[in-house]
């Protein structure tokens, strides 16, 4: 059987990782590469453990993202909705599960679902934390999942032809970006996007988090807004496009529409910091890229939750 070949493609996810820490994105990108693999050197197999590893807010925030997304289609039917204690409950008992696992697991050779090889902080110091951490993030998701239920989103939703739901967190879409001459498959996944009884187009982003900056979302919208009126013909003046920030004020609307000079601004960010990848990597369709291109961040403070630094000697102290 022929190996995969790890050619260059693009996400806002890979941009906000290069633009952390360029030697974080080479492990994640290329250093992790074939380390499932049989024949993978020790190094490689551990770079490849560490970064199927997932920390306690991307744990988290992943499960409110399927509870959701479980939970949309009877919504838009108008079906009654699993009682919030049933669906609390089961949450934290998936918790407990997996914490359970992870910390009781390190080899990474059992994992207790698909895709979930443990947990960062269960890898010690300087990844662990305080009891309370865990409870604090915990309480958060089951805050979110309530706030779904309390949601604008809920009573927009109902009744809508099936054909009215666009996206709904289901498949990884992806689209072609011309930059310089090559076309990048840019890869999104969109929470949700729906056409209204208005024939207004919603597009959604669930935030498991607490809000952040007024515009700390531009480029990940601007690239959902490119998306849907490419693939789909969609007029950008229909759009409306926002954040909702589930734990914290899921019954507030935040959605905006965008201006065609917003999403060429996110284009042209997006294809300068393509470039700036390729400049590093030897060869982007074959997958050759070599560690020591990529710099290593500056900033010490990036360094403390990244679990490849103990293959990162010349990291900032």
């Amino acid at each position: 059987m022929s190996r995969l070949v790890n050619s260059f493609s693009y996400s806002h996810s890979r941009g906000d990782l290069f633009r952390t820490c360029p030697r974080r994105y080479w492990f994640v990108r290329y250093g992790s590469w074939g380390g499932w693999e049989r024949d993978a050197d020790p190094e490689t197999r551990e770079i490849y453990r560490l970064n199927k590893l997932s920390n306690r807010y991307l744990w988290t925030g992943h499960h409110v993202h399927e509870v959701v997304r479980d939970l949309l289609e009877p919504a838009r039917k108008k079906d009654p909705l699993p009682p919030i204690e049933s669906v609390r409950s089961g949450l934290l008992d998936l918790f407990r599960r997996e914490f359970a696992h992870s910390r009781n697991d390190r080899s990474g050779r059992n994992p207790v679902r698909k895709g979930f090889f443990g947990l960062l902080e269960h890898e010690g110091s300087p990844f662990a934390v305080a009891d309370s951490e865990w409870k604090g993030v915990v309480d958060r998701a089951l805050m979110a999942v309530e706030g779904f239920y309390k949601s604008w989103v809920l009573e927009e939703i109902a009744g809508l032809p099936a054909d009215h739901i666009l996206d709904q967190d289901e498949e990884l879409r992806t689209l072609p970006l011309e930059v310089d001459g090559r076309e990048v498959p840019v890869h999104l996944k969109i929470d949700l996007a729906f056409r209204s009884r208005e024939e207004t187009v919603h597009i959604l982003d669930w935030k498991t988090g607490r809000p952040g900056g007024a515009r700390d979302h531009d480029r990940q919208l601007g690239l959902y807004a490119w998306y849907f009126t490419e693939a789909h013909g969609i007029p950008l003046e229909t759009l409306r496009l926002g954040p909702v920030y589930l734990a914290f004020r899921p019954k507030r609307r935040e959605e905006e529409g965008i201006s065609p000079d917003t999403v060429e601004s996110v284009l042209r960010d997006t294809r300068s910091t393509i470039r700036d990848i390729l400049s590093l990597i030897d060869d982007p369709d074959q997958g050759v890229a070599r560690k020591e291109r990529f710099p290593v961040t500056t900033r010490a403070f990036t360094c403390r939750d990244c679990p490849f630094t103990s293959f990162c000697p010349d990291r900032p102290r």
